[in-house]
């Protein structure tokens, strides 16, 4: 475990000096705060568990996404080819590891959504951000026809290098998102926006992974999870 935190922690490093080698003027490094509100009938009980902020550090086009879960904290490293998740319990600290699709197999990919571009723009943070919706295509097994889902953000260019900011969640989408507004189904909606943005140095360790964390693949943790539940289920049988 010590070894794949050197190794992770190099290979930020170079990563990094790339980056700022072939970007140095359009490198943003910094962090945003979120505030994150709901609006509409949510039951009063999920509502008073629901996070209510959400921090990001950023260089370039990674991003580090910090959230309070209550009772753990977790952390999402976006390194564009690659993401990890970093999961902090009372007990056990893991470092859940998914694979991305490739480029060109992403490029190939029939989308299940378009981006507009919208007329109007926010000033937010002091950054004139674009408007666009995110049109969804939801394919549902019980209902004859599709949905459509309308997704509206603001972004800003002055952060992030390109639109490889955005390719584990809307790729294609220029700039980086400072405003969101989601459906969450029957009038209600989740809005995510920037109340806080602070130019600052950000360390390269940041995106990696601690030593004392245990390392999962995203199939390994499926069958560590499976047989965690079914150790709590009453399988004595179970070493989990």
């Amino acid at each position: 475990m010590n070894k794949l935190a050197v190794i992770c922690c190099s290979a930020a490093f170079c990563l990094f000096a790339a980056n700022t080698n072939a970007q140095k003027s359009k490198a943003f490094s910094g962090s945003v705060k979120f505030e994150i509100k709901y609006e509409g009938d949510f039951d009063l009980q999920q509502l008073s568990k629901a996070p209510r902020e959400t921090e990001q550090l950023i260089f370039g086009n990674y991003t580090k996404t910090t959230q309070n879960l209550g009772g753990a904290i977790m952390h999402r490293l976006d390194m564009v080819d690659s993401i990890v998740t970093l999961l902090d319990t009372p007990t056990e600290k893991y470092a859940i590891s998914t694979g991305t699709v490739k480029q060109e197999e992403n490029e190939n990919e029939e989308k299940n959504y378009v981006i507009r571009k919208r007329a109007d723009s926010k000033d937010i943070c002091g950054y004139n951000c674009q408007g666009y919706d995110i049109v969804v295509t939801v394919k549902s097994e019980e209902e004859e026809e599709d949905r459509q889902v309308t997704i509206v953000v603001y972004t800003t260019e002055a952060i992030g290098i390109d639109s490889n900011i955005n390719k584990h969640t809307a790729p294609g989408l220029k700039g980086f998102v400072l405003y969101q507004e989601r459906p969450a189904g029957e009038g209600k909606k989740i809005i995510t926006q920037a109340v806080e943005v602070k130019k600052k140095k950000v360390q390269p360790i940041e995106f990696s992974i601690p030593s004392n964390y245990k390392y999962f693949t995203q199939e390994t943790w499926m069958e560590y999870v499976r047989q965690m539940q079914g150790g709590q289920a009453g399988d004595e049988d179970d070493d989990f």
